[in-house]
């Protein structure tokens, strides 16, 4: 769901034009769409050895610690392939197929991509999927007013898998967030009662996360003991969930632990089922049944959520991790 982008390193220096005002509201706005749907890229192997990382040190004092403060908690993708740091019409290419979005000072905008005075973005001519935005209008942009909608559409019936994990959690699982959390009722009670002829919601889920991970990964699963599961006990689930980890291909979800929880433990006003990565929550109103089978089987909410309703999910996880039968186990792959 997030939104890779870069900045011009050179245009993230205030321009002398600008009131304080205006300065300090451009950049405290690109700072909270960063927040609520971006992931910045940068140029180098890592952000302190980055272009943008010596521009952010000596921005004005009023503007460095809120750059600093985010850059401390934000993931951060480091963008390889050669490219410096600047955006212009000479290396804009560089950034097609991996960043839809490059943003830029309006002297950049206007003198080198041809921008006209009124407009905000445009496609970047020579470079595929590229849209170069003034800085001022990050927010404005195709890009991100995009996954802004997308952030709220429900999952029909008939949607395909694998555009269901493209659409919502492919950026997610890219992103260098190491754990990763599924809290879903009715997981693993879905995946005793999957037909053996295809891959229960639970087990694909982590097959595109362990395909689309760069890195490793550890996933901490919250599921119930349903009437379903009235035969089984945590044994039985770590056999069962040993071997599906066994079957992952690229070995990047390193662990997976399981916290069982008696039926009653989660919430009666509600499922309580949603993906957290970092930050970041998909609350889905069917869970990972929506990957069950080659097309979802039902109409599913589907709801992207960051800042402060996160603390509410993390608050769920914390009741059930803390509850007095709960009961954990570890697998690896």
């Amino acid at each position: 769901m997030l939104v890779p982008f870069v900045i011009d390193a050179d245009s993230l220096v205030p321009d002398p034009a600008w009131t304080p005002a205006q300065v300090r509201t451009c950049h405290e706005s690109l700072l909270d769409v960063w927040q609520r749907i971006g992931l910045l890229a940068h140029d180098a192997d890592t952000f302190e050895n980055s272009k943008l990382n010596q521009v952010v040190l000596q921005l004005p004092q009023k503007l460095r610690p809120l750059w600093q403060a985010m850059l401390g908690r934000m993931p951060l993708r480091a963008f390889g392939n050669g490219w410096d740091g600047t955006v212009g019409t000479g290396n804009v290419s560089q950034l097609s197929g991996n960043i839809p979005l490059a943003l830029v000072d309006d002297a950049h905008a206007e003198v080198e991509f041809g921008l006209a005075e009124d407009e905000l973005s445009k496609p970047a001519a020579g470079a595929a999927g590229v849209e170069v935005c003034r800085i001022i209008s990050a927010g404005q942009s195709r890009a991100f007013q995009h996954a802004f909608i997308q952030s709220g559409i429900h999952i029909e019936a008939g949607d395909r898998f694998s555009d269901i994990w493209t659409m919502r959690f492919n950026s997610l699982a890219a992103a260098p967030i190491k754990r990763v959390v599924i809290v879903d009722r009715y997981a693993v009670s879905q995946h005793f009662l999957c037909p053996q002829t295809q891959l229960s919601g639970l087990e694909r889920f982590l097959r595109l996360l362990d395909q689309d991970a760069e890195g490793a990964r550890h996933v901490t699963l919250y599921s119930a003991w349903t009437a379903d599961l009235s035969q089984k006990n945590l044994a039985d689930v770590e056999a069962e969930l040993r071997i599906a980890m066994g079957r992952l291909a690229s070995k990047n979800v390193k662990r997976l632990k399981i916290v069982m929880v008696p039926n009653a433990g989660f919430r009666d006003d509600g499922h309580d089922r949603f993906v957290r990565f970092g930050e970041y929550v998909w609350d889905i109103g069917l869970g990972l049944e929506v990957f069950e089978g080659a097309f979802a089987a039902k109409r599913s909410s589907a709801s992207f959520k960051t800042g402060a309703p996160v603390v509410g999910y993390k608050r769920v996880e914390s009741d059930l991790s803390g509850h007095q039968q709960a009961t954990a186990v570890e697998v690896s792959s």
